[in-house]
Order: C-alpha cells, then sequence, then structure tokens
C-alpha cells in the first residue's frame, strides 16, 4: 500500500467547496480560515493537496473550466437543431441557471478575471488557457453555422467569436452591478436576432 497516496475525494471535496467559496466572496474575500472551516480540513491536510491558496485557486479555475466544458459538451449533444439555435438554447439556459442564483454570482472564471487577471503569472496562464479553449470552441460553432448558412459570414468565424465573447463578459459584469439578468437577455437578442444573423436575412452558405 502507498502511505504517501492523497485521499483524491477529499481533495476533490476541498475544490468543490473552494469553487463555491471564490464565486461567492472572491479570491481576495476568502481567507484561508474560512477555506478551511468550510471544507472542514486541517491546515496540514489542505497544504498537502495544495502548495498554497494560490495554487489553490489556480486548481479551482481549471477543475471549474473542466467541469462547465464536459456539462456543456452533453447537454449540447442532446439537442436536436441547428447549431446556431443550440447555441441559443444553451446561453438561454445559462441565463436561467444565473436566475436561480438569489445573489447573481455569475461566472467563476469571468469573476476571477477581473479580479487576479493581472495578479501574477500562474492566474494569468489559468484564465488564459480557459478563455482560449471557450474562443476556439465557439469559433468552430461559429464555423458550423456559417457552413449551415445562419450565420453572417462577412466577418470570419474568430472574429465573431471573439466580439461575443467580449460582450458576454461585459453582460455578466453588468447582471452582478445591477443583480439581474436583463443584460444577458438583451445581448441574446441582439446578437441572435440582429448582429449574428446574414446581414440579408437570408442563408449564405460558405
Amino acid at each position: 500500500m502507498n502511505q504517501g497516496r492523497r485521499p483524491e475525494h477529499s481533495r476533490q471535496q476541498v475544490l468543490e467547496k473552494g469553487m463555491e467559496l471564490f464565486n461567492q466572496q472572491g479570491y481576495h474575500g476568502t481567507g484561508l480560515t474560512a477555506i478551511l472551516k468550510a471544507c472542514q480540513v486541517s491546515k496540514g491536510s489542505f497544504y498537502n493537496f495544495f502548495g498554497s491558496k494560490e495554487e489553490f485557486a489556480v486548481e479551482i479555475i481549471d477543475h471549474y473550466h473542466s467541469i462547465e466544458c464536459e456539462r456543456w459538451e452533453v447537454e449540447f449533444s442532446k439537442l436536436n437543431c441547428p447549431q446556431f439555435e443550440k447555441m441559443r438554447v444553451m446561453l438561454e439556459r445559462e441565463i436561467q441557471e444565473f436566475e436561480s442564483e438569489k445573489e447573481h454570482f455569475g461566472c467563476l472564471i469571468a469573476n476571477l478575471s477581473g479580479e487576479l487577471g493581472n495578479a501574477s503569472h500562474a492566474f494569468k496562464e489559468a484564465i488564459r488557457r480557459s478563455t482560449s479553449d471557450v474562443l476556439q470552441a465557439i469559433e468552430k460553432d461559429f464555423q458550423q453555422c456559417q457552413v449551415d448558412g445562419d450565420l453572417r459570414n462577412d466577418l470570419s468565424a474568430q472574429q465573431l467569436a471573439h466580439l461575443f465573447w467580449d460582450s458576454w463578459q461585459g453582460a455578466l459584469l453588468r447582471m452582478k452591478v445591477e443583480s439581474s439578468t436583463a443584460p444577458l437577455r438583451e445581448l441574446l437578442d441582439l446578437y441572435w436576432n440582429h448582429i449574428l444573423p446574414p446581414l440579408n436575412g437570408k442563408k449564405t452558405h460558405v
């Protein structure tokens, strides 16, 4: 038996609780004492799992990104409609999920990006990896939408993906400030009914 093996189930629980704490209170607003108390682990156990609070936060970013991508892919694959409509349905579900949160905590990655984007190289790299993966996924979906003729093709899928993602991040920030999902709903309507469809209103296959 390997006596030095870490109990991964306990480590997983600490990550899950950490995601909740950081999304509610932020990185700087969540002290180590609060983490230890909420996770019901000793300081020694915590540092056995993670070398530092910063390392803990970086792993939370990676963990959150992984489970959210997996959830999106599973739900996306179950939809039986064109790609453009699938994306709208999934974003509508995201908004509904935010509406179910009493405090509108929003997206953990977006929250930590604003708080930690310039904090350290490790944070920058973790956030960059997550953002890059999401942008590539959106670009791939938009490429298919252009092939289907449901997305304007005077701009590249990459340009449209970056434009939408930046707008979505801004709407998430407004959601937190205004305690309302109205900015997200307005953005979804604007993009899917006006900005993204072909300019002449007709399908233009590529």
